[in-house]
């Protein structure tokens, strides 16, 4: 015989992850193409990297982020292809005395700059002006400490 002050067994499923989005085999094959191009135009992996990386700059673009960068100047190395032109922006969002860089890309050539960071968390997004859907267009960038003298 049961106990009838005992709570009623509970069963629960989870209900299944949903399907991921379809991908659109041209538009996954353009990014291929570009990032194959971006990686021509941005070179290689340079030395001391503190925060690098790729992403599709249609639609709402890519955001890459650091939890901890040391106080200190650095050179921030950027491209773009697949697009006319990109936009990326570094901030320190929240963190008093953070530092803030905006960069104008022409797409098909490196663009260097330098910005001054606090210590702190860093993120860094690039995107692409306009409203027109993704077509494979993709940014990267290298930030690196800043040499003496550059």
């Amino acid at each position: 015989m049961s106990d009838p002050t005992a709570a009623p067994a509970v069963s629960s499923r989870l209900a299944p992850p949903p399907p991921p989005a379809p991908v659109n085999p041209g538009l996954a094959e353009a990014e291929q193409r570009n990032l194959g191009e971006l990686q021509a135009v941005l070179g290689t992996r340079p030395d001391g990297l503190v925060l690098g990386g790729t992403g599709g700059i249609g639609g709402s673009g890519f955001r890459h982020s650091a939890a901890a960068v040391p106080q200190g100047t650095y050179t921030l190395t950027a491209a773009c292809t697949g697009a006319p032109n990109a936009f990326l922006t570094v901030s320190q969002d929240g963190l008093r005395g953070g530092g803030r860089a905006e960069m104008n890309l022409d797409c098909g050539a490196a663009a260097t700059t330098r910005v001054d960071l606090g210590a702190g968390p860093v993120q860094i997004q690039g995107f692409r002006p306009g409203t027109d859907p993704a077509a494979g267009e993709v940014a990267g960038f290298w930030l690196v400490p800043a040499g003496p003298g550059s």
